[in-house]
């Protein structure tokens, strides 16, 4: 049986394709292996010393050959069909590249066009499942838990070009074979531990821990003060007790005014540092913009108010910092990132945003592997990422304009529907009015009255 498979002329090989290094021949008749629906290996190589002459690359299910484990065990036995399906690749001296002398297209079995990515040649782990599969393993996660998450994400086994096998052996083979290199390493070496893995792991367990307790516990506030209140629900707790020790600090400090000009003041803070040391320090103050500057430079360096500071803020009577002075990077507030993930009660109002987190991260994914292959490819995504940025900012902008529009021509005509109703024209006075229909009634029988009067006066006359 001879069979041929079809693929876009492009990517068959031919007699005659020039590459520049047999590593490019190879994977080009790789591609086409997948396209086609079968695997490839090498069947063999002329070699000149070290050098590589030629090579010989065949179909997998080239020669006759029956595998030696019993169906019982093996429910998918696999077995050599003579299949004549090769390229033969050799060098040509004088110029250094690598060219097709003879291609065989032909199989004597089947293709497997519905889904080639599942033969053992094409299934690959790509670099974010071989990350993710490290960090699961990390955290003493079961290789079925980290495959099905894979799935999971997926949708289904078929939209994976892995399968859970490859996932516990690149654990076994890279992940912990590493693992136990590095403990070897480390175990070997009695001094000097800068590197040691172990130290490493329980410092950034600490930080996991002390992210957990800015949100579960508060520190107590050292000084009864308005400002001090308003920065320990704020700044996390590793930041706020550096605040504490400046707001401690501001004992040793005394303030006088020097100049001021229409609400900019210009105070002189005296801190004793000794008994016989003191130093001097500048600070300016603008009560309208209720900007602080000091000389010291302590917030431009370390993101938070000086001593000096604190002390003109407090002389100034001010009970709260501006927004501008808590800077995003030091709050326990901050939007974090994990809030995109998936979750049962968050389902019913992040559902349709989570579908759109995991399309994009998906497919960044894929952008990622792909441009990290050659400097001048990253530098295409790093232009394109800034121009889609540029894009989106000002369709935002422009979306955040046409929306402050329409709500205030909504409030403007809501309000002059309250204070302006519709005028409607009538002339003279309206037909139907509160109470005209007991007007009418009675109006009749006054009237039935009149006309009875008169004829019984005739009848007594006569």
């Amino acid at each position: 049986m001879q069979t041929s498979c079809v693929v876009d002329e492009k990517f068959v090989p031919k007699v005659g394709m020039i590459f520049k290094t047999l590593e490019e021949a190879r994977k080009f008749y790789k591609h086409y292996s997948k396209l086609a629906g079968f695997s490839t290996k090498i069947r063999n190589t002329t070699r000149d010393r070290e050098k590589i002459k030629n090579q010989l690359i065949v179909c997998s299910r080239e020669g006759r050959w029956k595998s030696k484990i019993s169906p019982t065990l093996n429910t998918n036995p696999s077995a050599g069909l003579n299949c004549p399906a090769r390229i033969y690749v050799h060098i040509m001296k004088d110029v250094g590249l690598w060219t097709i002398s003879k291609v065989v297209l032909n199989h004597s079995h089947p293709c497997c066009l519905d889904q080639p990515e599942m033969l053992k040649q094409h299934r690959e782990l790509s670099m974010f499942v071989r990350r993710t599969i490290e960090t699961y393993e990390e955290a003493r996660i079961r290789p079925s838990k980290t495959y099905q998450s894979f799935v999971a994400a997926a949708g289904s086994h078929r939209e994976l070009d892995f399968i859970e096998k490859d996932v516990r052996n690149y654990i076994t083979r890279e992940v912990r074979n590493i693992s136990e290199e590095d403990d070897a390493k480390e175990f070997g070496k009695k001094y000097g531990l800068e590197g040691n893995k172990w130290l490493s792991a329980s410092k950034e367990q600490e930080e996991r821990e002390f992210h957990a307790a800015d949100f579960h516990t508060v520190i107590l506030c050292a000084k009864k003060l308005a400002i001090e209140a308003q920065l320990q629900h704020v700044y996390t707790h590793e930041k706020f007790r550096e605040v504490q020790a400046q707001f401690r600090g501001k004992v040793n400090c005394i303030t006088r005014s020097i100049h001021s000009t229409l609400g900019f003041t210009t105070y002189e803070v005296i801190e004793q540092v000794s008994n016989s040391t003191f130093n001097k320090f500048v600070v300016t103050y603008d009560a309208v913009s209720r900007d602080v500057k000091c000389h010291w430079f302590l917030f431009e360096s370390r993101g938070i108010f000086c001593r000096h500071s604190l002390s003109v803020l407090s002389f100034e009577r001010v009970d709260n910092v501006a927004p501008k002075y808590i800077l995003e990077c030091w709050s326990k507030n901050i939007k974090r990132r994990h809030t995109h993930i998936n979750s049962r009660q968050d389902e019913p109002l992040l559902g349709p945003r989570s579908k759109r987190f995991d399309e994009l991260v998906f497919r960044s994914h894929n952008i990622c592997e792909f441009t990290s292959e050659s400097e001048e490819l990253t530098g295409i995504s790093h232009r394109a990422f800034d121009k889609v940025m540029a894009e989106m900012e000002e369709y935002q902008e422009r979306s955040k304009r046409k929306s402050l529009l329409t709500h205030e021509e909504a409030t403007l005509s809501s309000v002059n529907d309250l204070q302006s109703p519709p005028h409607v024209k009538i002339r003279g006075q309206p037909k139907n009015r509160l109470g005209s229909n007991l007007e009418k009634k009675i109006s009749n029988a006054m009237k039935k009255k009149k006309k009875t009067a008169p004829s019984e006066l005739k009848l007594t006359c006569f």
